[in-house]
């Protein structure tokens, strides 16, 4: 009995420990948003340079293979790739992210001025994929799915 009990006090130090490490992680966020520069590279596609400012209380972390895609109406109108980047630790950092944007096979520069109209951002959603990895080397493939445009516009 008292091996199993130092057992289960040690998991449970562990994941105590682990739990209480990771809470800082979800109060990363980003503080604000905003497009720096667009430039064209053909018909359906433009490269775009993002200036967001995060603030992250957590460790240092990696995002890559960071892509995304937005729909409407269940009609995908568009996707993103961002370039790889590195949340420094702890600190309220302005990042100046590459972004490269696709207009989808299926949607056409109708479907874009269409969101200019009232109410029209409030029916689209976006999907976000992305890698995290802490600087020792662990990593976890994450995803946010179906969030409102609407939400990321408010930054």
């Amino acid at each position: 009995m008292g091996k199993g009990f130092r057992y289960a006090a040690i998991v449970l130090a562990v994941m105590s420990l682990l739990l209480s490490g990771c809470a800082k992680f979800r109060q990363i966020r980003p503080v604000s948003a905003a497009v720096e520069s667009i430039m064209p590279s053909g018909l359906r596609s433009a490269v775009v340079t993002i200036g967001v400012e995060i603030d992250n209380p957590a460790a240092q972390l990696t995002l890559s293979d960071i892509e995304g895609q937005l729909a409407r109406s269940g009609k995908v109108l568009g996707r993103v790739a961002l370039d790889p980047f590195i949340l420094k630790a702890k600190t309220l950092e302005k990042y100046h992210l590459r972004a490269t944007v696709t207009l989808d096979q299926n949607a056409s520069l109708l479907d874009l001025m269409a969101l200019t109209r009232e109410g029209a951002l409030d029916e689209c959603l976006v999907d976000i994929y992305f890698k995290a990895s802490l600087k020792g080397g662990i990593s976890k493939k994450m995803a946010l799915e179906q969030l409102p445009l609407r939400s990321l516009m408010k930054l």
